[in-house]
């Protein structure tokens, strides 16, 4: 007779499962409210030369929900005791790379929106560098297994960071993303006192600052802080749509010039300050 198969065991002990299976469904469904988001931003009208600063706005909030979602499929392997380093590593670098497409995204759609230029080649040269910056730093610290804690999965490692180098990862992480949302406020003084452009730009620069609040000073340390963080996160993606789609109850001023954005533009067909321009003759519409 064949010897009888050990048990599976679970990385999230028992008493932590309940909470690790809330986790996982609120990953899902906060992934799915990120993707609307990304899914209605990409839809907005704007001219061909600033589609892709559009698709990139859009590209920052989806991949935040499709990280979210790899991020409770890791929970749910954990729970049901199939997860691996093997496993754990790959899911990780994925993540990462994710994390540099969206990250690119809105970086590039905050230079552009400020300079009128892509510069796509620095900025795909700084994440491809950021990269490979993040791949060393872990293969340096030599991963031997995985954890599990407040409802999330990490690697566990033999070799104790480097601080300088920890240190790059985490300014390269934040820094251009904090810099380039305040640079992209700095045209709110640039625009008409209570105007929709001024509003507009607190709303999303506002959100993008408000993200970044939220997930560096909202604690994590047990998983029931970690799913209202998640939630949290939610607001300003929130404000994001609400700043291109405001509903009936929202600011008149904004629901205004959403419903005539061809009006919007100069002689020369540029868009507002803080503003991606709208494709000629045609109106976004309030949806």
């Amino acid at each position: 007779m064949l010897p009888p198969e050990p048990a599976v065991s679970s990385l999230v002990p028992s008493s932590q499962l309940p909470a690790a299976w809330v986790t996982v469904g609120v990953s899902f469904l906060v992934a799915a409210v990120y993707l609307y988001f990304a899914y209605r931003l990409s839809q907005r009208n704007v001219a061909p030369a600033a589609r892709l600063a559009s698709n990139q706005f859009a590209l920052w909030w989806g991949g935040i929900g499709i990280t979210g979602a790899i991020s409770g499929v890791e929970v749910a392997l954990a729970a049901a005791g199939v997860i691996t380093l093997p496993e754990a590593q790959t899911i990780y670098f994925l993540s990462v790379l994710i994390d540099c497409a969206f990250l690119w995204g809105l970086v590039g759609f905050l230079i552009f929106v400020y300079t009128g230029r892509y510069h796509l080649f620095e900025l795909t040269a700084f994440y491809a560098w950021f990269y490979i910056t993040v791949l060393y730093f872990v293969f340096a610290r030599v991963p031997s297994g995985v954890s599990y804690s407040a409802g999330s999965v990490s690697l566990v490692y033999s070799v104790p960071a480097v601080p300088a180098l920890e240190l790059v990862i985490v300014l390269g992480l934040i820094v251009p993303e904090i810099l380039g949302a305040i640079l992209y406020l700095s045209l709110a003084r640039r625009s008409p006192a209570g105007s929709a452009q001024r509003l507009r730009i607190w709303l999303v620069g506002g959100g993008i600052l408000l993200w970044f609040a939220i997930d560096v000073f909202v604690p994590s340390s047990t998983a029931g802080w970690a799913i209202v963080r998640t939630i949290l996160e939610l607001v300003p993606g929130a404000m994001s749509l609400i700043a291109f789609y405001p509903p009936s109850w929202g600011p008149a001023r904004l629901r205004a010039v959403v419903a005539d954005r061809g009006t919007e533009q100069t002689a020369s067909g540029e868009a507002s300050v803080g503003e991606l321009p709208a494709r000629p003759a045609e109106t976004e519409g309030v949806r």
